[in-house]
């Protein structure tokens, strides 16, 4: 009886936890990618700012502006959009890309798989 309950739940645990751990690891490189290039972005205005200021450079602010206007708007637009739902964009859901990458996994795995995955993504990126 032990050994039956061991050989359904083992899977499930493994699943859990690679899951979490790939998320977590996801969630900490996305974050450090997004500080690093801020700190880039914030570098290159500070020169041009100060280029300016020596009178070296002359920026058109509002020209900058309107270039930068499209990309931003479509990044806020691309991040906030749920029309489509989770995992549609594909073809299909995302347990199904997870088990056609995956074939070892049991189907009834993808839901737990993603959910850790997704919870250890959160905890990454909200990680001090």
């Amino acid at each position: 009886m032990v050994a039956e309950n061991a050989s359904t739940i083992v899977p499930l645990l493994t699943s859990l936890g690679f899951g979490g751990i790939v998320g977590f690891l996801v969630g900490i490189a996305i974050k450090y990618i997004i500080k690093i290039l801020a700190v880039i972005v914030g570098l290159i205005l500070a020169a041009l700012m100060y280029l300016e200021s020596q009178g070296i450079l002359n920026v058109n602010w509002g020209k900058l502006q309107a270039m930068s206007q499209p990309f931003l708007s479509t990044l806020t637009n691309s991040l906030n959009s749920t029309t489509g739902g989770v995992g549609t964009g594909y073809g299909g859901s995302i347990p199904d890309i997870i088990h056609s990458n995956f074939p070892f996994l049991p189907t009834d795995m993808g839901l737990p798989l993603v959910g850790s995955a997704g919870l250890g993504f959160l905890l990454g990126l909200t990680r001090r």
